[in-house]
């Protein structure tokens, strides 16, 4: 018996995307999977192209909030409706190789492991241009300088996600940093968190945002990044290094842009598309 895999989806305004991406969904090599996907609150044609595929489609279940929720709000709802024993993140304007979940499900079955991400294709308008990839196997100390995954890239066992309360809804939260919280209530629980050492989706990034990233932002990441050293009791001599988005604020903008490319295309190679 196969096991049934959750796809949680929050979307909004994202009509350019969005069906590109439910099709890379739709022809997965593994097919026992539903799609929760909740409109928060979108003003474009977002939630008519949801609509549309949920009408064609009984495995995709589309909810819809009164109002702009926020994203940990809005994937807590995807959950309530959730019946699959693992939950796996997606984003309405990302695309999934067309093995992914067949690759993680195979994962988490076969090895001890509470929740598991994958490394990326990078990708823009002008297609491909970088590669992401993280630790195989990441500790808490990894949450001084990042995180153990991108965050559209997890299957996570319900069970735990539940243990753990979901998504938490806070001030810090709302500033696109619920997955981080998430990755530390993770951690403080003693969960297994592996990567999957190959790239299973393409991650819409344009190659500019990291320049986009308001000195308002780079404070909050400070923060979340030191109350995490303490909740995770990570000794005081190495949370200096807490402080890496406060010192970006000090790098003049194009030798940050030079870095950012780098650091992702140096790893990517030739790759197309499929």
């Amino acid at each position: 018996m196969k096991t049934k895999v959750s796809i949680i989806m929050g979307i909004y305004n994202c009509e350019q995307t969005l069906s590109q991406t439910l099709d890379t969904i739709i022809n997965q090599t593994y097919q026992d999977w539903e799609l929760i996907t909740c409109d928060d609150g979108s003003i474009d044609g977002t939630y008519e192209i949801a609509y549309e595929y949920s009408r064609r489609d009984p495995r995709i279940k589309l909810i819809r909030n009164k109002q702009n929720m926020g994203l940990a709000k809005t994937l807590n709802n995807c959950i309530e409706h959730a019946n699959g024993e693992y939950i796996m993140r997606h984003d309405g304007d990302d695309l999934m190789l067309k093995n992914r979940i067949e690759k993680q499900v195979e994962y988490m079955n076969n090895n001890k492991c509470d929740a598991c991400g994958s490394g990326a294709f990078v990708f823009d308008n002008s297609g491909v241009w970088g590669l992401r990839m993280s630790n195989e196997n990441p500790n808490k100390e990894c949450m001084i300088l990042g995180a153990p995954f991108m965050h559209p890239t997890v299957i996570i066992k319900k069970e735990v996600l539940l243990e753990v309360g979901g998504y938490s809804d806070n001030e810090l939260t709302r500033q696109r940093l619920e997955d981080y919280d998430l990755w530390i209530k993770l951690f403080e629980n003693n969960y297994i968190l592996h990567n999957i050492k190959e790239p299973l989706i393409y991650f819409r990034e344009d190659k500019n945002s990291y320049n986009r990233k308001k000195k308002g932002f780079r404070i909050t990441e400070t923060k979340a990044r030191l109350d995490a050293c303490k909740r995770l009791n990570i000794p005081i001599y190495k949370r200096i290094f807490a402080l890496k988005p406060l010192l970006a604020m000090m790098i003049p903008q194009n030798i940050l842009r030079k870095y950012h490319m780098n650091k992702f295309s140096n790893k990517l190679g030739g790759v197309e598309f499929e």
